[in-house]
This record gives C-alpha cells, structure tokens and sequence, in this order.
C-alpha cells in the first residue's frame, strides 16, 4: 500500500509530460516536419536616404504592425519561404508604397499603394491588410 502512494505522483507526472509530447509533435500526416503551417516570411524596407522623417516613420509604423502579426512568421531571408519588398516613394505631399511579394524568388504579387502624408495611418494599414490577406491566400493555396 505504502509504494502504491510513492508511485501515483510518478505516474500522474508521466502520463502528463507524455500528453505534452504528444500535443506538441508536428502534424504526422503534413510532408513537412513544421508544427505550424504559418508561411515564413522575409521583409525588405527601401527606404531612400533623403526621405522626409514623415516616410522614414511610415516605414517604421509598418515594420511594427508586421511585427505583431500573427498570420506568419517574420524570419531572415535564410529561412523564408516568402520575401516582401516595400519600396517607399515620395512625391510631394503624397507618399507611394510598392509591396512585391515573391514566393522562392518568383513573384506573386505586387501591391501599389498611393496616399497623402496626412493619411499615412490609413496607408499603414491598407499596406498591411493587403498583404496580409494576399500572402495567406496564395500560401493556402499553394500547398
């Protein structure tokens, strides 16, 4: 009697370190050996070196919003599957953001948009929203 209550605490510490192991293999039945399924991927900011504190903030402002982004994940070009170059162009009081999104080095999509300085929250976010919505959509369907 007395080793049956000595053993129950190893058992029970067993049999849940065993419940973890197994919640946290990858999924058996995907080709890859990855517990996730988010795409991996690689941001490029060009920013020009003249560009106005108002641009150089709006690339700023963006990198953060990917930052925190839980649709991929944000790695070194090394290890992404997908690489998203943001160009920042200013004109003026108007700011234009070309996104280009390659899969494996070929492109699969180009986004442009285009908005005054004034607005450039709203530009930050339609930047994001769309290529957050075009990279899930083309990586879904991809696989």
């Amino acid at each position: 009697m007395d080793l049956k209550r000595r053993l129950l605490p190893i058992a029970i510490a067993l049999a849940m370190v065993a419940v973890l192991f197994v919640s946290w293999t990858p999924n058996w039945e995907s080709p890859t050996w990855l517990r996730s399924e988010k795409p991996y991927v690689a941001f490029h900011f060009d920013v020009e070196d003249d560009a106005t504190q108002s641009v150089q903030n709006l690339a700023f402002d963006i990198s953060n919003r990917l930052d925190v982004r839980h649709e991929w994940h944000r790695v070194e070009d090394s290890n992404a599957e997908w690489q998203v170059t943001l160009v920042f162009a200013e004109q003026q009081d108007a700011v234009q953001i070309d996104a280009t999104a390659r899969r494996q080095g070929k492109i699969v999509d180009n986004i442009v948009v285009r908005g005054d300085k004034a607005v450039a929250n709203e530009l930050a976010d339609r930047v994001v929203a769309l290529l957050s919505s075009r990279i899930e959509k083309a990586h879904k369907n991809a696989d």
